[in-house]
C-alpha cells in the first residue's frame, strides 16, 4: 500500500510540472506569434503593391467590392472576410472579420497583401456614395478605430450640416505615412477640415473631410 501511495503522489507531481511546463510554451509561442503578426504587418504594404492575386470570376476591376456585389460577396463563406456596412444619418460604421491579406478588395494597384487595410477603401467608396446629396458631415475627431487581429471596425459620426460633405484619408499598414500626403491631395478644397489621426493594431489613417 505505502509503494502504492508513492506512486500516486509521484503521479501527480508529474502532472503538475507537465502542466506549468506546458503554459510555458503556450505563452512562449503566443509571444512569438505576436512578434510574426507585427512582422507581416510591416511588410504587407509591399507586398500589396506588388502582388497580383488571381480575381474572382465577378471581379472586372481593381474594385471587388463593387463588381461583386459587396457584403453579399465578402460575407465570411469559403475562407473570405466578411465586411459589414451600417449606416444612418447619424453614424456610418464598417467591419471587417478575416484573413490579413490574400484578397483583392479595393486597391489602387490591385494588389492583395493588405486585405485587411483596403477596409478603408471601401469606407470612403461606400460613405461617399451615402453621404452625397445629403447635408451631413463627417465627425473625423471623433472616430471610432479599432483593430485587433483580423478584426478591424471603423465608426464614423455625422451631423446635420448646410453642405454635403466628403471623407477621404491615406495610411499605412505597418507604417506611418504622416499628414503631408492627404493634405497635399484635399488641402485646397472647400471648407477642407483636418487631417485628423487614428490609428490601432498597426494601421494609421490620416482622415479630413470637405465640401464640393
Amino acid at each position: 500500500m505505502k509503494n502504492f501511495n508513492e506512486t500516486i503522489e509521484r503521479m501527480k507531481s508529474l502532472f503538475t510540472e507537465e502542466r506549468m511546463f506546458g503554459n510555458l510554451v503556450v505563452e512562449e509561442k503566443s509571444s512569438e506569434e505576436d512578434k510574426e503578426e507585427d512582422k507581416e504587418d510591416k511588410e504587407v504594404d509591399v507586398d500589396s503593391e506588388e502582388s497580383t492575386p488571381k480575381k474572382p470570376e465577378c471581379c472586372t476591376s481593381c474594385n471587388c467590392w463593387e463588381d461583386c456585389g459587396g457584403s453579399s460577396h465578402f460575407n465570411g463563406t469559403n475562407g473570405r472576410p466578411k465586411i459589414v456596412v451600417s449606416k444612418s444619418k447619424t453614424y456610418f460604421s464598417i467591419s471587417y472579420d478575416g484573413p490579413k491579406s490574400g484578397y483583392l478588395i479595393k486597391h489602387a494597384k490591385c494588389g492583395s497583401g493588405d486585405s485587411l487595410h483596403q477596409l478603408c477603401n471601401v469606407l470612403t467608396y461606400e460613405i461617399n456614395k451615402y453621404l452625397k446629396g445629403k447635408k451631413l458631415k463627417p465627425n473625423i475627431k471623433d472616430i471610432e478605430f479599432e483593430r485587433e487581429g483580423g478584426e478591424f471596425t471603423i465608426g464614423v459620426p455625422l451631423t446635420s450640416s448646410e453642405k454635403s460633405y466628403k471623407l477621404e484619408r491615406r495610411g499605412g499598414m505597418g507604417h506611418d505615412p504622416g499628414s503631408s500626403t492627404v493634405k497635399g491631395v484635399y488641402g485646397d478644397r472647400s471648407g477642407f477640415e483636418g487631417p485628423v489621426k487614428h490609428s490601432s493594431g498597426g494601421i494609421t489613417e490620416y482622415f479630413v473631410t470637405f465640401y464640393e
